[in-house]
């Protein structure tokens, strides 16, 4: 009973609770269309999805229910035109969940895999996987975005022929302070970091990248709660990266295999999302090649991981994921499989078990509860 009542206080409290204790979820796809879904926050069931808005390949996507807003990519590839390529805000209706297009922005280049915004909704950033370039965005009061207010190109290759030959920007992140960007190239094995100007113009920061070891494939970073550390997670190499990070200072910590001992050389790890629970005490990273979910101790003295677990996804080729804002329940979205698996959450031992519950969804890439936890940047968040 106390259990119940504690959490019920934290819905009413950010006033996102439905009255049969629901959350919202959104999912972007690899199809042409944003999905939501109600979700149970006792049981940790699903409703059927129902489409929100039709929109070209929105593999990944941002929430702020601030100003009543969700942001999108659309994730097009080589050979369409600019305009193809793009960031969309959409108006969010409150009572149904339904979107409307508020603007539309070319992407300033190709295949945009991820857009963030940051913690006073003043400007969103994309990173673009295809032409491996960073660009940032006013946002208006009401939501929209306007033209592109900073952009970098970035240039170099790094040892893997087929995946490296030349730069892709997989993800981009404004830092704790709110000053800075981060942005993981899978392509030339850096994190480039840059500075935020007031008008929105990006310059390189100090140091303008951390490098990490060569043929890692940086892919999606992370910050701790207490902002001291960064972990970053590399697609090719399946590891995690942790670093002390005190800029102009930032010192190497710690670099840590995904995978399960004895894994061979030449497997393939396509690790793809890396993020704290909630409570801070587990990380925990998605693991495409043997489709599985991988947990992890951390130390928040030392930055440092210890693998845990390995547990199936649920599904095939495991892309994003998301925890319940109250940390019980975290939902895996498995893209090739086409559903979205929920498991249980030990908080204690931060162990995953599969509730049973499966929800059926074309393609699906990207999950964001509509909380104010999902959306300006928040330490340890996504």
């Amino acid at each position: 009973m106390m259990r119940t009542v504690v959490l019920l206080f934290m819905l009413a409290s950010t006033s996102m609770a439905t009255a049969d204790d629901t959350l919202r979820l959104y999912i972007g796809t690899g199809g042409d269309a944003i999905y939501a879904s109600d979700f149970d926050v006792e049981t940790g069931t699903l409703s059927p999805p129902e489409e929100m808005a039709e929109s070209k390949r929105p593999g990944f996507i941002w929430v702020t229910p601030e100003n009543d807003s969700l942001y999108s990519v659309s994730e097009v590839r080589q050979g369409k035109t600019s305009s193809d390529a793009s960031i969309v805000s959409w108006a969010v209706d409150e009572s149904t969940g339904k979107l409307t297009i508020r603007s539309v922005q070319g992407a300033q280049g190709d295949g945009p895999c991820f857009v963030t915004v940051n913690r006073d909704r003043a400007f969103a950033a994309i990173a673009n996987y295809g032409s491996g370039s960073v660009t940032v965005y006013p946002v208006a009061r009401d939501g929209s975005v306007g033209p592109a207010s900073g952009y970098v190109q970035h240039v170099g290759s790094s040892v893997i022929p087929e995946r490296q030959s030349e730069p892709h920007a997989h993800s981009i992140r404004f830092d704790p302070s709110g000053k800075r960007l981060a942005a993981a190239d899978l392509g030339t094995d850096k994190v480039y970091l840059y500075d935020l100007a007031s008008d929105g113009s990006i310059a390189p920061s100090e140091p303008a990248a951390i490098q990490l070891d060569p043929g890692a494939g940086p892919r999606h970073l992370v910050f701790s709660p207490d902002a001291h550390f960064v972990l970053v997670l590399g697609e090719l190499s399946g590891t995690i990266t942790s670093y002390r990070y005190a800029p102009p200072t930032i010192d190497k910590v710690d670099v840590l295999s995904t995978m399960a001992d004895g894994t061979a050389d030449d497997a393939n790890r396509g690790s793809a999302e890396i993020l704290f629970h909630p409570n801070g005490k587990f990380v925990y990273a998605s693991n495409r090649g043997p489709n599985e979910i991988a947990g992890f101790s951390y130390d928040a003295n030392t930055g440092k991981l210890k693998r845990m677990f390995g547990v199936s996804s649920g599904g095939d080729h495991p892309r994003n994921f998301r925890f319940s804002p109250d940390g019980r329940f975290l939902l895996v979205a498995n893209q090739t499989s086409n559903n979205i698996v929920v498991f249980a959450v030990d908080l204690a031992t931060g162990n995953l078990k599969p509730t049973g519950e499966v929800l059926s969804v074309d393609k699906p890439m990207c999950l964001k509860f509509w909380t104010p936890a999902d959306s300006a940047t928040q330490p340890g968040g996504d």
